[in-house]
């Protein structure tokens, strides 16, 4: 296990004996500093055996490297190796053994005696190198020990063998300056002199110290240095003015003969003290000379203070500067003149989601989406080379795949020269304005339920597409509306007529092409573009996909949903002149065709149709003055009692006197009356002059006292708030009882399921007023409505009675409608009575009452009078007779 090196105290001491020894020697041997290693090593590792391989002398081109083992320890037994006999110790080849070498601490080695042992066997051998920055001196080995070597052990004795390379390299030196100064001494003669004038001329102070390490001499840059002139600064000890961390620092490592030292340090930063005990800085550096055999050192220091203090004040700059730079909102990056990033803040590599290794270099390209690469690198490039500013919009692609939309801005870096060094590039995070674009985009162009296009788009592309229709080919424009969607509103709630949307626009939008736009327009209303049609068919195809598509049930909050839906369709060639809205208002025109076709269906656009759509908008325009012109009228028809023959009440029917195309048939206009929601106020007006009518021809006997008025009430009047008011105060007006008017109601009134509704025909029934559920079997039939409802009549419409003689099925439904009536105790009005033979057939079924034809056709309350006076004529005569 390899210790901490400043807590290994064995090794400290290993060091220090060597460095006595080196004391108690001969300076400039290298044998003794082997030697002296050799011992402490084997002493540390426990090794029986040791040596040291040093280069041979010669080093001559062409003959091989031979090592030559010498300096050789044993603790047990003296070592007696032959004379220069060359071995080969299995890890190094052609090795000779050097008898000459002699061990030079006497109590540690034995001398080596000749002729008695050979070399001994080796295992477990360690070679460590003893080498410095610039060569190997040699290869100290160990072996024989008793377990095999860690490399721990290499680890722990680096600082010897780095001590004794040290010292190898110094001894060199210091030959090499003796061997010079030597030759310079018997050349020159006057290096003292030379060396006075450099002193003295050296802008770096200069301090001369001995052995002893007391100061000789300063030259005058060192009296400025420590504040003290040479004379009062001689003799004293040199820690005076460069003090020592530790005891003893200055001789054993500082300015000690053989000091270890950093590879390729040439000075060393100390801290000095002035004469006056004012701390400053040091670059020291110092060689070490001999004369006339004196040692001394020679010590070339530096002030670093003004320096320190430009270095303080620049990394407080530079702190500064980062600090801002992390904390700017923008990222920042700076290249050298080969683009490669030399400096990158947090936020650079926080929009980019790399590291700081990962965006410098040329690393940060690589952040650039790859289809902006070309797009931005290149006009960066150019506007770089010209030394102009640039500036524009990107994406960047982090690497988990995230899209960075940003804004990168540059500026060209230019030397003293005036020549580019590279650049510094901003980058802004402006993802969130493109994400902001892109709601408003999609808010303005697109569905926010649905994804589909909206109105404004879907317009946009048709007018692109009737641009091009000629070069294109035909255009089909498709209008949908869902049938009975506003039925899923009204039952289970909006939210599940949103999911219900969203599930139809997925599978229309699987029936079309990727190139054809689908868009919800409205509530529950889509448009569909087909674009580069070779046939109509295609159309017609497509429609039939939606409505197969739409066919299965949809699931929503857990219920089964069935939807089905009406198209329009309208088409534009190349030959037709034809903008945007008019085509939309064809289809328009086609859907609600299909939607009076019975919906679930598609219709195409013809010429009859917007004629007949410009009549409905011409009679709705007419609708909104009829009733304060006093156009409307009411036509009346009879209802008899099957069994006694008599009669039993009217119906009143509006008729609309249009001052130009005359008497309109209600089917003309009932509908507008519904749509634009004139029917509220023309009821009231209907219930008035219908009751005030009735009581006239009960005052005048042409009615019993208990004869009925039927009226006819839509399911908008039924949702009036006001409408019982109305028909109450009706009912007052005229004089006549609650029990003398039916309310008619058909069952599409009823499909509501309303809980206002039934309120509403409670309250009508509360006043006495009976309700007959009118056209019963053409809609839904639904028995419940018969229980859930107070209906007190059946009426059944004409179309089962008008060929109940022959159509068989006519027979059975009528047959089955009395039955289930007179079970429910309801009473059965059966309408479109036109022959004898059918009242008779009636009869025998049990039916209570009828009307048609055979009584009367629908006609003015004039006209009804003379009728009631001839009809009460007969009766008369029948009775007299």
């Amino acid at each position: 296990m390899q210790k901490d090196r400043r807590q290994d105290s064995q090794l400290r001491d290993a060091i220090d004996r060597i460095r006595g020894y080196l004391q108690k020697g001969k300076k400039g041997e290298p044998e003794l500093i082997y030697s002296s290693t050799l011992i402490e090593i084997c002493r540390m590792t426990e090794s029986p055996f040791g040596f040291v391989l040093v280069k041979h002398d010669q080093d001559t081109p062409g003959i091989p490297l031979k090592l030559i083992a010498e300096h050789f320890s044993q603790s047990t037994n003296i070592l007696n190796i032959p004379e220069n006999i060359t071995g080969d110790l299995g890890l190094f080849k052609d090795v000779v053994l050097n008898r000459r070498s002699r061990a030079y601490i006497e109590h540690e080695l034995e001398a080596l005696d000749s002729g008695r042992e050979n070399w001994p066997h080796l295992h477990n051998l360690l070679a460590i190198p003893v080498a410095d920055s610039k060569s190997l001196f040699g290869v100290l080995c160990i072996a024989n020990a008793k377990e095999p070597y860690h490399t721990d052990i290499a680890k722990r004795a680096w600082p010897l063998m780095a001590n004794c390379a040290c010292m190898l390299r110094l001894i060199e030196q210091q030959n090499a300056s003796l061997e010079e100064f030597t030759r310079f001494d018997n050349t020159r003669g006057s290096w003292k002199d030379t060396l006075n004038q450099v002193q003295l001329a050296c802008p770096t102070g200069m301090v001369t110290m001995n052995a002893n390490h007391k100061i000789v001499k300063m030259n005058p840059e060192a009296e400025k240095i420590f504040g003290i002139n040479a004379t009062d600064a001689a003799n004293r000890e040199i820690t005076d003015f460069i003090p020592e961390r530790y005891a003893n620092e200055h001789r054993t490592q500082t300015f000690a003969f053989a000091p270890i030292r950093l590879e390729g340090s040439t000075s060393m930063l100390m801290e000095g003290r002035t004469n006056d005990h004012k701390r400053i800085p040091l670059d020291v550096s110092f060689i070490t000379y001999s004369d006339e055999q004196e040692q001394y050192f020679l010590l070339m220091i530096r002030d670093n203070s003004e320096l320190d203090k430009v270095r303080t004040q620049q990394e407080t700059q530079l702190q500064r500067f980062k600090a801002v730079a992390d904390l700017a909102p923008i990222g920042i990056l700076q290249t050298n003149a080969q683009w490669e990033g030399i400096y990158a803040n947090d936020r650079w590599c926080e929009i980019c989601g790399r590291l700081q290794d990962q965006v410098l270099g040329l690393a940060w390209i690589g952040a650039l989406h790859p289809l902006d690469f070309e797009k931005t690198v290149p006009h960066m490039r150019v506007a770089m080379s010209g030394g102009k500013e640039f500036s524009k919009e990107c994406r960047l692609e982090t690497p988990k795949g995230k899209i960075v939309w940003v804004e990168i801005h540059a500026r060209p870096l230019f030397t003293a020269e005036g020549d580019i060094n590279g650049f510094i590039a901003t980058i802004i995070d402006c993802s969130y304005r493109h994400d902001a674009e892109e709601k408003l985009r999609q808010m303005a162009e697109r569905d926010t339920l649905t994804g589909l296009a909206n109105r404004a788009l879907f317009k946009h592309r048709l007018d692109h597409a009737l641009d091009r229709v000629g070069r294109h080919g035909a255009l089909a424009l498709l209008c949908l509306d869902l049938d009975g969607f506003k039925n899923v509103n009204d039952s289970l709630g909006h939210d599940a007529g949103d999911m219900l949307l969203v599930e139809v626009a997925k599978r229309i939008s699987r029936c079309v092409r990727n190139e054809d736009t689908v868009a919800r327009v409205g509530g529950d209303e889509f448009l569909i573009l087909l674009e580069g049609l070779n046939s109509a068919d295609t159309a017609a195809e497509v429609s039939e996909k939606i409505l197969k598509a739409l066919r299965p049930h949809c699931i929503v909050n857990h219920q089964e949903v069935f939807i089905s839906t009406s198209i329009g369709i309208t088409f534009a060639v190349g030959e037709t002149q034809i903008d945007a809205k008019s085509l939309m208002k064809q289809a328009d025109l086609a859907l609600y065709r299909a939607k009076n076709e019975g919906r679930n269906n598609y219709q195409y656009y013809s010429p009859e149709l917007e004629k007949a759509s410009k009549d409905r908008l011409y009679l709705g325009n007419s609708l909104h003055h009829a009733l304060r012109r006093t156009e409307f009228e009411l036509f009346y028809q009879l209802q008899g009692n099957v069994c006694q023959k008599g009669i039993v009440g009217t119906e009143a029917l509006l008729r609309w006197r249009h001052n130009v195309r005359g008497l309109l048939s209600p089917d003309d206009f009932i509908p507008l009356l519904e749509e634009t929601g004139l029917i509220v106020p023309v009821t009231r007006w209907i219930m008035h002059e219908a009751f005030f009518q009735h009581k006239k021809w009960m005052d005048e006997g042409l009615m019993g006292p208990d004869s009925t008025i039927s009226i006819n009430l839509s399911r908008r009047i039924l949702h009036d708030p006001q409408f019982i008011w109305s028909i109450e105060g009706a009912i007052k007006d005229s004089g006549i009882k609650g029990s003398n008017v039916i309310a008619e109601i058909t069952e599409t009134a009823l499909l509501e399921d309303s809980v206002q509704i039934n309120e509403c025909l409670k309250k009508l029934k509360s006043y006495g007023i009976a309700i007959a559920l009118d056209d019963f079997g053409t809609g839904y039939s639904s028995l419940t409505y018969l229980k859930r409802y107070p209906i007190d009549h059946l009426k059944i419409d004409q179309s089962f009675v008008r060929d109940l003689l022959t159509d068989t099925e006519d027979r059975a439904i009528t047959q089955a409608v009395l039955a289930l009536a007179h079970s429910l105790s309801l009473t059965v009005i059966a309408e479109g009575v036109e022959k004898k033979e059918i009242l008779e057939q009636l009869a025998e079924w049990d039916c209570d009452a009828y009307q048609g034809y055979l009584l009367n056709k629908p006609c003015s309350a004039t006209d009804l009078v003379n009728i009631l006076e001839r009809e009460q004529k007969v009766q008369t005569i029948t009775q007299l007779s």
